[in-house]
């Protein structure tokens, strides 16, 4: 752990902890959406150039 880790708090996985794909993460993150949480997740498109 970094000295930077340190100060913003970033944790890493244990080795041997595999990664999950895209579509998991997005899922995961998508399903804490509810009517008593005080922000709101949604799936954006990236912002075309």
């Amino acid at each position: 752990m970094g000295l930077f880790d340190k100060l913003t708090g970033t944790q890493r996985p244990g080795s041997g902890v595999a990664p999950r794909s895209v579509e998991e993460v997005r899922a995961a993150l998508l399903a804490i959406n509810g009517p008593d949480v005080p922000y709101r997740v949604r799936n954006a498109t990236p912002q075309g150039g």
